[in-house]
């Protein structure tokens, strides 16, 4: 049995594990995080996010419960709303089992800070040949839009009922979404397919992407055709939200990526694609996000005895050969 205490961190570590930029990147950032919490004073040092210390993920955290509380079993959802509580509150009283809620998407103080973690997007493209002062330029403009979106949301909605009910409640965003990235990547890497729909047949040998299409839909691609040559394909499923739409310019002036693996596209970004002649390929949100999720439990999983019960589009497929 594990602490939720374990349970977080491991997430975390799971995260920087999988994480597609180099640790030197991740340690300045922490390291800059730090640096900006010896210079408060009073009660602004009081109100610092402590846990921005040591978690490079705004986007991950604890929303409600004791550190020390022992878990067995979790119900673990993609979105994680007042009635999933409830859900969790009325299956406790039918004698379930359940020691914790699990979000993917998040809720309370890790949504408010969800535009902190696109600045991910920047350096992953830096990586592959944007210049860095051009992909936080255009990314600076998208966060900003991101900021403004989510300071009108009600945040704290499912935080407050999981309080009400005293169920300990986290949630896991970019820790998931760079085990996804990861796990494409190097499926990917691996096949080195010639077309697209050599990838998009890779990705329907996976159980999450295989199971959403039997029930809902498949991989798609959204520019080029199954006869398109793929390339060097870059997965682009981290970064908290969809990136910015000029940066497709410079994706086809700077790198060598002709194939772009993402979980939704918007007409906007469609359009911009089609006119720097990339190719694009959908692996849906909900089975992307069950992925990432599943790759976590499975590194929860080698720590301790643990069950877990799907809900809210989510959908446990274990991989015990495939820990991190």
């Amino acid at each position: 049995m594990l602490k939720l205490e374990d349970i977080y961190r491991l997430a975390v570590d799971a995260g920087i594990e999988a994480d597609q930029r180099p640790r030197e990147e991740i340690e300045r950032q922490l390291k800059i995080e730090r640096d900006k919490f010896e210079k408060l004073t009073g009660r602004e040092k009081e109100r610092f996010d402590k846990d921005r210390l040591t978690n490079p993920f705004a986007d991950c955290r604890v929303l409600h419960g004791e550190l020390d509380a022992e878990v067995s079993s979790a119900l673990v959802g993609i979105d994680i709303e007042p009635a999933e509580v409830l859900l969790a509150d009325r299956l406790r009283s039918n004698g379930q089992n359940l020691d914790l809620v699990i979000a993917h998407h998040p809720s309370g103080r890790a949504l408010a800070a969800l535009a902190d973690v696109m600045i991910v997007g920047a350096d992953l493209w830096a990586q592959q040949g944007v210049p860095i002062g051009q992909a936080e330029n255009v990314f600076s403009g998208r966060i900003k839009e991101v900021q403004a979106s989510v300071m009108a949301a009600n945040h704290n909605r499912a935080v407050d009922a999981a309080r009400l009910l005293n169920i300990p409640f986290m949630c896991v965003h970019t820790p998931a979404d760079n085990c996804v990235a990861r796990f494409l990547t190097e499926t990917i890497e691996n096949a080195k397919p010639v077309l697209l729909g050599d990838i998009l047949d890779l990705l329907l040998e996976i159980d999450e992407y295989s199971q959403y299409a039997s029930e809902i839909t498949g991989p798609s691609i959204i520019v080029g055709s199954k006869e398109s040559r793929a390339g060097n394909v870059f997965v682009d499923m981290t970064g908290g939200a969809s990136g910015p739409k000029d940066l497709y310019a410079m994706i086809a002036k700077s790198t060598n990526i002709s194939t772009i693996v993402c979980m939704h596209v918007s007409q906007e970004h469609k359009k911009e694609i089609e006119k720097h002649r990339l190719n694009c390929i959908v692996a849906p949100h909900m089975p992307s996000d069950t992925l990432g999720l599943n790759l976590i439990l499975d590194s929860l999983e080698s720590q301790g005895e643990l069950s877990f019960m799907e809900c809210s589009g989510f959908r446990r497929v274990s991989r015990p050969s495939r820990l991190w």
